[in-house]
C-alpha cells in the first residue's frame, strides 16, 4: 500500500483517507465526510486540471483538484482492490 495526493489517484482507484491538511478550502469537505478514516473511491477526473468526482460516504462530490492536493489517501494494491 502506499500513500498518495488524492488529486494523483485515477478513475476506480480507492482508498483510505489517511491524512488531511486544514487549509480553509478544505474543511467543507472535511464537514461532508472527507475526514481521517473514510474510504474514498475516485469515479471521473475531468480534463485540463478540472475538479474530480469522489465517492465518500454514500455520496458523490465534485472536489477541485487544488483541494484534493491537501488530502492524504492510502492505496490499496490492484489486487487488493479485485479481491
Amino acid at each position: 500500500m502506499s500513500v498518495k495526493k488524492l488529486c494523483d489517484l485515477k478513475p476506480d482507484e480507492i482508498g483510505v483517507i489517511e491524512r488531511v491538511d486544514t487549509p480553509e478550502e478544505v474543511m467543507a469537505l472535511v464537514q461532508m465526510g472527507c475526514c481521517v478514516g473514510s474510504e474514498v473511491e475516485v469515479k471521473h477526473v475531468a480534463p485540463l486540471n478540472g475538479p474530480m468526482a469522489i465517492c465518500t460516504c454514500g455520496r458523490i462530490l465534485a472536489v477541485r483538484k487544488e483541494a484534493a492536493a491537501h488530502l492524504w489517501v492510502r492505496v490499496a494494491s490492484e489486487e487488493t482492490q479485485l479481491a
